[in-house]
């Protein structure tokens, strides 16, 4: 359908409703369809509309991964991730992709050799070390994961870890993924609300970092045997101590909830898909945890595919702009989701299936180059991707190697499609293998 232009110009094009309706409107009845099964009323609607439609008040699905890509490549101009949920706190769009960009360098290319040598030794023996004390025990994986993840985090990022930053760590990453869950968010002025404890908890967990870095610029660590990333952040010549510390609070506060998503489902993968886990520990017997570990990362690289952490992903609008040919503007809000993105049998052959061969395969990474997307894209991928992509293949390295793996009592690996998807119900245990 078309309106015309009163100015005389080309008619513009409505962006068709999920709702079916012609010019229609969010209904209270296609909310609660939405609530009841988002991915099976995403997907309907997918069918029926296209690759572009309108659903809820103010927001504009895209299912077309070169669409996709466009909006994330025009995050910090055209298109913003959102206002902070914590009312400003962390100050303003541009300011946040600012100190974005500068922790996806530090993190890329502001590392030296020796210092991502060093951390990633410090993080798979913090790895090692917290598989150890949870073996031969029933684990909830969902519950553990987490933890995991961000202390080995950590561990690469620092040479010292304080004993407070953990804890200050997985307090404020979880208050926060609270206020992305509430149904009925309330400000973060109003005391008691999800948001104001999240926002304490956040500025709690600056104190701490605030602290390391003062330490630092000091040189009460000077002569540290091992580099680190904070290092490579003091060292940016166009950042104060306070952007280094801020731009470390933004990689870290992502290294929790999501990563322990991630290895949840990874774990999963590795306790019931026969064989799977064999390969791994073949290949890491063959090359070592050092080595190139080409099979791991592909087992790793598919668990995502198959089980992207954060399912539904968002831009607002910051100025007019035409997406997917249509015209959208200030108040209008993107919605796209890498779970259907990369189940999508346009772009992945047997999409439901787990195949960790098809990255192998550099004929079908071409053809999905732009429909994978776990780790989001553009300038504002998330900063600690090549981190979690290390940090998961060295845990199915050291899992494999050391340990069966098996799931206890009934399992559930329904997904809960909340802000981070994890399984409905899944423990496992590992138990010690003998030294080969």
């Amino acid at each position: 359908m078309a309106v015309v232009d009163p100015a005389g110009g080309q008619p513009e094009q409505l962006i068709p409703w999920a709702t079916g309706a012609s010019g229609g409107q969010w209904r209270a009845s296609d909310a609660y369809a939405y609530e009841q099964d988002p991915v099976g009323f995403l997907s309907e609607a997918l069918g029926r509309c296209g690759d572009t439609f309108r659903f809820g008040r103010n927001a504009v699905f895209l299912g077309d991964p070169d669409e996709v890509h466009a909006v994330l490549t025009e995050t910090g101009r055209a298109f913003h991730t959102g206002r902070d949920i914590l009312d400003g706190f962390r100050s303003n769009p541009d300011e946040i992709t600012a100190l974005w960009m500068r922790g996806r360098r530090a993190g890329r290319a502001g590392l030296t050799a020796r210092a991502a040598s060093a951390g990633a030794h410090r993080m798979r023996e913090r790895i090692r070390a917290d598989l150890a004390a949870l073996a031969g025990r029933p684990v909830d994986a969902a519950g553990e994961a987490s933890g995991l993840c961000s202390r080995a985090a950590l561990a690469y990022c620092l040479t010292s870890v304080p004993d407070a930053l953990p804890a200050r760590l997985a307090t404020a990453s979880e208050r926060l993924t609270g206020v992305l869950d509430a149904t009925l968010p309330l400000p973060a002025w109003v005391p008691g609300s999800a948001a104001h404890r999240a926002r304490a908890a956040v500025r709690a967990l600056a104190s701490v970092l605030t602290d390391v870095v003062e330490e630092r610029r000091r040189g009460g660590e000077r002569g540290h045997a091992e580099p680190d990333l904070l290092d490579a952040l003091l060292t940016d010549a166009d950042a104060s101590a306070r952007q280094a510390r801020a731009a470390l609070q933004m990689i870290i506060t992502g290294t929790h909830v999501v990563p322990g998503a991630a290895l949840t489902w990874l774990v999963a993968e590795l306790a019931t898909r026969e064989g799977v886990l064999d390969s791994v520990r073949a290949e890491a017997a063959a090359h070592g945890l050092d080595g190139d570990l080409p099979y791991t990362t592909a087992v790793v690289k598919e668990s995502l595919r198959l089980h992207p952490p954060v399912w539904l992903m968002t831009r607002d609008v910051a100025r007019p702009a035409k997406v997917a040919g249509y015209d959208v503007g200030p108040g209008e809000q993107l919605v796209f989701s890498p779970y259907l993105l990369q189940r999508d049998a346009r772009w992945w052959e047997e999409p439901d299936r787990f195949r960790p061969g098809r990255w192998l395969d550099e004929s079908q990474a071409r053809r999905a180059r732009h429909a994978y997307i776990p780790f989001s894209g553009g300038a504002r991928i998330c900063a600690g991707y090549r981190l979690g992509l290390l940090q998961l293949t060295q845990t199915a390295a050291l899992l494999a190697t050391e340990y069966s793996v098996g799931t206890v009592g009934d399992v559930d690996l329904t997904p809960t499609y909340e802000s981070v998807l994890v399984p409905t119900a899944l423990r496992v245990r590992w138990d010690p293998v003998p030294a080969r």
